[in-house]
């Protein structure tokens, strides 16, 4: 009995090795980068960042099989595709490559309007996947696309009756918004800040039409540059004033992002 059980011990001593070398096989690697997608949801439509970055310290090259570099596929509550970035797009069938270089970031910028066949989606969450189409990195093919794929919830707002077509122009401070709006009381206000700090306090604006008809908006913004933030957003907040003086109907426009810290 203790020679058999002494071969059992030495067997199991053999073994031991080959097996953490076994579980050592199926740990998971890190890729040295990364790829995810930030949807930024405004009232009209929904920007799509993508950023693809290198974290390693030598260049890294990714190759596709077309032009196209990846897709975004938007899935309502019930699983239903509402929209597809490569939907009626046209790509060149031929290999491509794109190298990075140690550290370096790769963005991409997409809009969608909300709209699935002519029809803008109900207000709701939204499930936004996000893939990157190479077939190999660092000239290794890729067999794991879970590596390549983010995904991400987003809420889509509803309609605003108030204001349409809102955007801006300008930069530094100085911007002139322009758009459509049609105050149910014809008036409207605004605001704007950085998130943190109100840079312009609640300023009224009287339309000279009121809902159900459309006018033009037009509003100038000054801000000294001493007041911008370093880094975030300085956002523009327009308004209405419901009876009970409650504030209903926003609309928020983005003027300017800032990133000091590069």
């Amino acid at each position: 009995m203790r020679r058999i059980s002494l071969l059992i011990i030495l067997v199991l001593m053999a073994v031991a090795p080959a097996l953490a070398i076994g579980e050592e096989k199926q740990t998971t690697v890190n890729p040295g980068f990364s790829f995810y997608i930030d949807p930024i949801a405004g009232p009209e439509h929904v920007e799509f960042e993508l950023t693809l970055q290198n974290h390693g310290d030598a260049n890294l090259t990714f190759e596709f099989p077309t032009s196209q570099k990846y897709e975004i596929i938007v899935m309502d509550d019930k699983g239903k595709k509402v929209y597809q970035y490569s939907e009626d797009k046209a790509f060149l069938q031929a290999f491509e490559k794109l190298t990075l270089k140690p550290q370096e970031t790769k963005k991409w910028r997409e809009n969608w309007d909300y709209k699935n066949a002519g029809t803008r989606v109900k207000e709701g969450e939204y499930t936004v996947t996000a893939q990157l189409k190479a077939t190999s990195i660092g000239e290794k093919p890729v067999m794991d696309k879970k590596q390549l794929t983010d995904e991400k919830k987003m809420y889509v707002p509803g309609e605003n009756p108030v204001f349409k077509g809102v955007h801006s122009k300008g930069t530094m401070g100085s911007y002139k918004v322009l758009g459509e709006a049609r105050p149910i009381q014809g008036r409207f206000f605004y605001s704007v800040e950085d998130g943190h700090n109100q840079l312009i306090a609640e300023t009224e604006v009287t339309q000279e039409s009121k809902y159900p008809d459309w006018h033009s908006l037009s509003i100038d913004i000054t801000i000294p540059e001493s007041k911008l933030p370093q880094n975030g957003s300085l956002i523009l907040n327009l308004y209405e004033r419901s009876k009970e003086g409650e504030i209903i109907h926003t609309y928020p426009v983005l003027l300017e992002k800032f990133n000091n810290s590069k």
